[in-house]
Formats: structure tokens, C-alpha cells, sequence
């Protein structure tokens, strides 16, 4: 049976060093304010020819994890604290939580089980479709150890802190220090907090408008992979039709996957759509902060709003992207912050952010260019970096796989999900994610 596991030991990892008074208060953006205290996660699996090439023993493995983990998070110091209100980080050094456990399968069970949300077995249990209770460690990780010796990291970091490209620098000087346990880091993390997208003028939020709602989840979730060769053929077919020079993957993948999930609906129970993407806007920071900034630096752009099911054409929609895309680059994202604005419009008024009156918005959020699938904590690139089921609805997610593929994560209701994992389109380009290839 596959989804027992063992918990082996549960601790607290402290920061190798104490965090400097001068740096006790992490002050959070309005971005970071209208997020709620819940995880982001990522899983790492290594089979065990991998793992055999480093010559250690699991329990000196856990050991290695542990002590590495310590001095990442004293580099990472308010992922090691603790939230204070809705605007505020102390940075307490509280720790970070790590979990060692077994689990009663190969890991092949896992990867390729026919229901995707297995997957979660590598992840401490509830923790990524949860908030962070108060006082909760805002970085909680889990070694697992399967039956057929190939190992699994997982680690959930609180989404109040920073976004999924920041969770990667996390990761890697964390798998840094754990090839090296002298190293120093090079480049050490930047914290931007609210220097770049302040509290508002009459004050920080008081709540946040995003927030994590597992108890109300009725949806389903499914897994698609997009092979290299498939995001290629789309690519040229988009190219063909659309005008739409060099498209890119998330663009094509994008409007693939939101036209095949927004026709069920489109002209009936709702008279409208539209897709809302979200973008990080780091490269408009370059020049003035390192790269290695950490926070939600972030900003969406979206599709014009559609009416008929005629305007839902892959060719067109890449192309209507591209425009907004476009739009994107011409303004400043940092004064002019499309996502500010609808954090601030939400929190104002009450209504969700971007909900409109007969009208399915569907949101996107696209990893496939950040390379989780180079992690190497020392004996080699994982076979696969995946996610953790998402807690929103008609959402996806994208992620890159290491053969350049592509691995889409998806929730919608039921009906809508019969009728997208059956669509001629999407499955032209796209298979289920559990499918071994």
C-alpha cells in the first residue's frame, strides 16, 4: 500500500549563529502583507544509485541535512523567525522544523502512482496546504528515506518571506553547504522587505487578502507533462498562425492549458474569461540590488476578458499574451504594480483579488525557467523537482522537468476536469504526468 510512512525524529534546527540585533525586524512589503502566512513547497527525489555515490549512511545523511540546514537559515535569518502580526518578521532565530522519515514503498510508487497527489507523502504531513499556525517555524522540511534506498528532500517555506524564485536560492546554498560544509556563500541573500513596494501611505495591512483555505478544497487536482519535442511542435504551430515570433514556453503552455480549462464554462454558466499570469520583476532590479534578492517580487499581467468560446484559440490567446507581455515591460512595475493594486483593491473592498461578476478568471503561475531541477546536494540533479497540491482553485502551476519537459499542475472542479483531461487539444501536446516515460 502506498502513503504509510514513519516518522523517524522531528527537531528544531537552530541558526548556526545568533542573527545581529540590527537585523531583528524584517519589515514586509505590501506584496508580502497581502499573502497569507502559507507554504510554498518544492520535493526533490534521488534515486539511490545516486545516493550510493556519497558513501554515507542515512543517519549520518540526516546529520549532514541538519547542520547544513543551520547555517543556510543563519544566511536566511527571517525564514528562521517568527511572523509578528501581518507586516513583520521577527527574527528570533526560533529555527526551522526538520522531520526524518520512512516511507513504506519504492520510490517509483510514488513518482508514477496514478493518483499525483501521492506525491504529498514526501512532504511533512498537511503542512503545504496549511497556514502557519502562530509561532509555527516558517521553513519545515523532511528527509524521506523509501524502501528502495532512493531518498526524497522536500522543504516548505512561508510565501510571507519571499516567492518560488527565492525559495530556489534557498535551496541551493542550502544544497551549497551540504556539498561543502565549509563553504561560505558568495553571493548571500539580499532582503529587499519594503524598500522597493512600501506599506500603504495611511498604513501596513491589517490581514491578508490571499490566504490558504484546505478545509473548503472540493477540487480536483491532475498532473500533465509536456514533453520537449511536443512544447516544440506547439511552438512552431503558434508561430505558424499567430505572427508570434520566438514563442516561449510558458506563453504557449499557458495558453494551451488555460483554453482547455476555460471552455467548459465560456458561454454558459459564466458569460466571460480571462488568465491572469503571474510575472517576476527582478530583472527591472538588476542594476540597483543583487540578483539574489529575497521577497515577492512580483507583478501579473492578464489577458484581455473573453466572451465566446470562438476567441479561446491557443494562436490567439499566445498572441494576446505577448501584447500584455509587452505592456508589462513599458511601465514601472514598482509604482505602477498591477498586483499592488489588486491586493490593495481586495483588501478595500472585501472581494477577492481579480473577482469579477460572471466571469471565470483563471490564474497561472510559471517556475518552468527556474532550475529546481539542478539541485545538487552532492550526489547529483534530482530525477524530479515537483510541487505539493495547491489549495486554490482554477489555478495552475508549471514546472521545468530535466528533460526539458514541461510538468503542469492543475485544479478545477470536477466537471471542469472531465471535460479538460479529455480535451482533443491538450491531449495533442499534453499526457498525464504519471505516465513513466
Amino acid at each position: 500500500m502506498v502513503g504509510l510512512s514513519t516518522i523517524i525524529s522531528k527537531k528544531i534546527v537552530k541558526p548556526l549563529s545568533p542573527t545581529p540585533s540590527t537585523q531583528r525586524w524584517h519589515k514586509l512589503s505590501l506584496l508580502d502583507q497581502g499573502i497569507g502566512n502559507f507554504y510554498m513547497g518544492l520535493v526533490l527525489f534521488y534515486p539511490k544509485h545516486q545516493v550510493d555515490t556519497f558513501q554515507i549512511e542515512p543517519k549520518q545523511l540526516s546529520t549532514l541535512l541538519e547542520n547544513s540546514l543551520s547555517k543556510a537559515i543563519t544566511y536566511y535569518y527571517p525564514w528562521a523567525g517568527s511572523l509578528r502580526g501581518n507586516a513583520t518578521i521577527d527574527c528570533d532565530d526560533t529555527g526551522a522544523e526538520f522531520l526524518e522519515v520512512e516511507v513504506n514503498c519504492p520510490m517509483d510508487k510514488v513518482l508514477y502512482h496514478q493518483d499525483s497527489s501521492i506525491k504529498n507523502i514526501a512532504f511533512p504531513q498537511g503542512v503545504p496546504l496549511r497556514n502557519a499556525a502562530d509561532g509555527a517555524c516558517l521553513i519545515v522540511s523532511q528527509l524521506s528515506h523509501f524502501e528502495c534506498g532512493g531518498i526524497a528532500i522536500s522543504v516548505c517555506l512561508s510565501h510571507k518571506v519571499g516567492d518560488a524564485r527565492s525559495a530556489l536560492f534557498f535551496v541551493r546554498d542550502w544544497a551549497v553547504l551540504t556539498r561543502d560544509p565549509n563553504a561560505e556563500l558568495v553571493c548571500p541573500p539580499y532582503f529587499v522587505q519594503d524598500s522597493l513596494i512600501p506599506s500603504p501611505s495611511d498604513g501596513p495591512l491589517a490581514f491578508p487578502v490571499i490566504v490558504s483555505k484546505p478545509e473548503e478544497r472540493i477540487e480536483l487536482e491532475k498532473r500533465f507533462y509536456l514533453s520537449a519535442s511536443k512544447i516544440r511542435a506547439l511552438k512552431d504551430l503558434v508561430a505558424a498562425e499567430s505572427g508570434v515570433e520566438n514563442p516561449t514556453t510558458t506563453e504557449v503552455v499557458s495558453a494551451l492549458v488555460y483554453k482547455s480549462a476555460a471552455m467548459f464554462n465560456l458561454g454558459s454558466s459564466h458569460e466571460q474569461s480571462r488568465l491572469i499570469l503571474l510575472s517576476d520583476i527582478r530583472k527591472e532590479i538588476s542594476h540597483s540590488v543583487p540578483s539574489t534578492s529575497i521577497g515577492n517580487i512580483l507583478t501579473v499581467f492578464s489577458t484581455p476578458i473573453y466572451n465566446n468560446k470562438e476567441d479561446l484559440k491557443v494562436s490567439t490567446l499566445v498572441a494576446d499574451i505577448r501584447k500584455s507581455k509587452h505592456e508589462l515591460s513599458s511601465r514601472d512595475n514598482f509604482k505602477e504594480n498591477e498586483w499592488a493594486s489588486g491586493i490593495l483593491h481586495a483588501y478595500n473592498t472585501g472581494d477577492g483579488t481579480y473577482r469579477q461578476s460572471n466571469c471565470d478568471v483563471y490564474r497561472c503561475s510559471s517556475a518552468s525557467n527556474i532550475p529546481f531541477q539542478d539541485l545538487d546536494f552532492g550526489w547529483g540533479k534530482p530525477i524530479r523537482a515537483t510541487m505539493p497540491s495547491s489549495p486554490f482553485s482554477k489555478m495552475f502551476y508549471m514546472m521545468s522537468t530535466h528533460d526539458r519537459g514541461i510538468e503542469v499542475i492543475i485544479n478545477l472542479n470536477e466537471q471542469q476536469m472531465s471535460a479538460f483531461e479529455n480535451d482533443k487539444d491538450l491531449l495533442e501536446f499534453a499526457t498525464p504526468a504519471h505516465v513513466e516515460d
